[in-house]
């Protein structure tokens, strides 16, 4: 049993990791506009960028503690919408990515609460977390629950936390 909560901690805080890196990518080229050399500069209309976005991330009832608010961006490109923040204290921050539909989904969510990589994804058939969007306008609001494990002490086993967060994102 130890064994599997080895994994299951690290495929978490894998996700969790994975999920910021996505949010947070670096898109930068050889071009002067930022895009790959061998891809066609995609139009103004094509990607749409929030800072700031009016943010709000409660974890367990109470804020996230570090997350500068203001450094919270929603980006929107290719049918995907993507939030994400400065880090927490060196480590990663907040990473969301969803589907850019009337409906969005959840892809993969990724933070950090209280020294435990939480994550909300569906992957090969394995399901860690669970998230629910709303839309009003231009403001995102996602609850779940993200799981994980303390990564101060994995071997406790699994750990869930209700979670509410709330973007703009025009």
């Amino acid at each position: 049993m130890n064994k599997i909560n080895r994994v299951i901690a690290g495929a978490t805080g894998l996700l969790a990791v994975g999920a910021a890196v996505v949010g947070c990518s670096d898109t930068s080229a050889d071009t002067p506009d930022g895009q790959p050399a061998d891809k066609p500069a995609a139009s103004a209309t094509d990607t749409k960028v929030s800072s700031g976005s009016n943010a709000q991330v409660k974890v367990d009832g109470s804020d996230l503690a570090g997350l500068d608010l203001n450094s919270v961006t929603c980006v929107k490109q290719g049918g995907k919408i993507n939030v994400a923040s400065a880090a927490i204290g060196g480590q990663q921050g907040l990473g969301v990515v969803m589907t850019d539909e009337a409906t969005p989904k959840v892809e993969s969510l990724g933070l950090v609460y209280d020294g435990s990589a939480l994550a909300v994804s569906e992957a090969m058939g394995a399901k860690v977390g669970s998230a629910e969007v709303a839309v009003d306008g231009d403001t995102y609001t996602i609850t779940g629950e993200a799981s994980g494990a303390d990564m101060k002490n994995p071997m406790a086993g699994m750990i869930s936390k209700p979670f509410t967060i709330t973007v703009s994102c025009s």
